[in-house]
């Protein structure tokens, strides 16, 4: 009678990673091998391998793996606490949902992008802001976006991982028709003839003659040859022949340094490494950040969140933040993210929500393995489920 299940951020991905890479990890401790050898051994067996190599590596160097690294149980640090390493690798999809954006360039110069999407906490607003800009040749400031309204083209649902493909191609193919629509009224004050699109074009605010850089004029003298009328474009995703600026797939890799005091049975974070492939960033400041928010997450699921049901009803006990236990500012320790750019960017846009909430709770989960040698077998690592495991090889 307990209450239904609900979506946690990466659906089915987080338990799915700490059953398949817990047993792997446990595999390695019984071939006597290191699991980042292991790990980076067996990776042709995933659909990037050349993604998880280049990521496992860039891991380890953040990690100092190589010089911290011990077999299972056997930290020679004298004393209760002992500290170990472990290592994840996930997957997530990240495929754009279908949407529409309209771009607006008036002849004063402004320009406005507009689609019915919402912004829930994940930038899109600023993802818009970008891709048009950059599309344009023009400044962040230059465009004004307007999200959120049935009155904007319409867009799929919001979701961490499917809004920003599908809201940026919309947008991309959008700006660059307008472009190339402004491009044309202005190509005969340019002395153009021909196909204007291929021979303008505007950076920094400003349209020129690519062979001829001489023949130019500021971005508000080009919208002010379009006299009283609009440039007004809708551009869409997916849009038949219009090429591919996004796509899904994604891998990450995961790191975690913890220290056990086996005594009292409490697990102590004291770092974490998380290197994640998200096709092209448009913008790495927030990309990041969706990383931190993401490991903050994982890592409080993996050593605090619990659910606590009352056998006889099925009520929750623990169902208000003064009983479910939350990590604190004190509990995170170093963070360490690592945003892949570069690699595998023609594939465009993937969403980034999801995928590096998936690895924290097996990376830590096998960093405590690897401190005391014993496997702790569900999440959350509680100092009383460690103490349990503990028990039987304090008792010999």
């Amino acid at each position: 009678n307990t209450g239904p299940a609900r979506a946690f951020r990466a659906p089915n991905h987080p338990q799915a990673a700490m059953l398949t890479m817990c047993a792997y990890d446990d595999l390695a401790a019984k071939l006597k091998m290191n699991p980042l050898k292991f790990f980076r051994k067996n990776v042709g067996l995933t659909p990037r391998p050349d993604v998880y190599r280049t990521q496992l590596d860039k891991a380890a160097e953040l990690m100092a793996w190589k010089a911290k690294w011990r077999p299972a149980g056997e930290d020679p640090t004298p004393g209760p606490v002992k500290r170990g390493l472990g290592v994840s690798i996930h997957t997530w999809g990240g495929g754009p949902n279908n949407s529409e954006a309209r771009v607006t360039i008036h002849p004063d110069g402004s320009v406005v992008a507009e689609c019915g999407t919402q912004d829930v906490g994940t930038g899109t607003r600023t993802a818009l802001g970008i891709v048009v800009a950059s599309s344009l040749g023009l400044p962040v400031s230059g465009v004004q976006v307007k999200i959120g309204d049935t009155l904007y083209p319409p867009s799929g649902a919001s979701g961490g991982s499917s809004t920003v493909g599908g809201v940026s191609a919309a947008a991309r193919r959008a700006a660059k028709f307008a472009l190339a629509k402004l491009k044309e009224a202005v190509a005969p004050a340019l002395g153009v003839t021909g196909d204007a699109n291929a021979q303008i074009e505007s950076r920094f605010a400003r349209l020129a003659v690519k062979v001829d850089f001489s023949r130019q004029m500021s971005w508000r003298q080009a919208c002010n040859k379009l006299g009283a009328r609009s440039i007004s474009v809708t551009g869409r995703q997916p849009e038949p022949g219009g090429g591919k600026l996004a796509d899904s797939g994604v891998g990450g890799v995961q790191m975690a340094d913890v220290s056990v005091d086996t005594e009292t049975g409490v697990i102590t974070l004291n770092k974490m490494v998380a290197v994640q492939d998200c096709g092209l960033v448009i913008n790495l400041k927030a990309a990041e950040s969706q990383v931190y928010g993401a490991l903050i997450m994982g890592i409080s699921q993996a050593l605090w969140e619990e659910r606590i049901y009352d056998e006889a009803s099925g009520k929750l006990l623990n169902a208000d933040m003064e009983f479910y236990q939350l990590s604190g500012i004190g509990d995170i320790g170093e963070l360490v993210v690592h945003v892949m750019t570069g690699m595998y960017d023609e594939r465009g846009v993937i969403g980034l929500g999801e995928p590096p909430v998936i690895s924290p709770g097996p990376a830590i989960s096998n960093a405590v393995f690897n401190a005391i040698g014993i496997r702790v077998p569900t999440l959350p690592l509680t100092p009383e489920k460690v103490l349990a495991a503990l028990a039987p090889k304090k008792m010999r």
